[in-house]
């Protein structure tokens, strides 16, 4: 049986040459050259784009040095696989999984590295993680007060406290 699969068009393909290609430019330079000589104009002038090209992908330059970050792209799916998964923790699991970045492999060490070197980049990228972390969080005690035979801590716990606990122990762990 054929599955019906969305064929990616080219505009989106470019995009997301684009994209590397600035993320590529970006982690290059700070690597060879260090943080501090990464500016937005040897970004783009290593990705060929224009500085307006370069803040259209990314708003700041150091987004484009610390590269992909955890995000939550889409809550409303989220919520729904929240509300399918076999337990809400499994849940929260999947939703880690899918939404952090890849950062496997020696570009992905070389990448750790650089941006716990850099206060900045640091800051960048605990402020994802953080940002990340409440709207999981906001999520599951949605799910939480939605479906209360699905908590797991009893009454003495809020379905806030319950939900910060999963989050907060899942993203320990990964």
């Amino acid at each position: 049986m054929l599955v019906n699969t969305p064929v990616e068009g080219l505009r989106s393909r470019k995009k997301a040459e684009t994209r590397r290609a600035i993320e590529h430019a970006a982690f290059r330079i700070a690597t060879e050259h260090g943080y501090e000589a990464t500016t937005a104009t040897a970004i783009a002038a290593e990705a060929n784009v224009s500085l307006r090209t370069l803040f259209n992908y990314f708003p700041q330059r150091d987004q484009a040095i610390c590269g992909p970050t955890i995000e939550l792209k889409d809550p409303a799916l989220v919520g729904q696989q929240l509300s399918e998964a076999p337990s809400v923790l499994q849940g929260v699991l999947d939703a880690f999984d899918a939404c952090t970045p890849a950062l496997g492999g020696p570009t992905g060490a070389q990448r750790r590295m650089l941006i716990q070197s850099s206060p900045e980049l640091l800051h960048l990228h605990h402020s994802a993680i953080d940002r990340f972390e409440q709207e999981l969080t906001a999520l599951v005690e949605s799910e939480l007060r939605a479906r209360p035979e699905r908590r797991r801590l009893g009454a003495d716990v809020s379905a806030a406290e319950e939900a910060r606990l999963m989050v907060t122990a899942i993203g320990g762990v990964m």
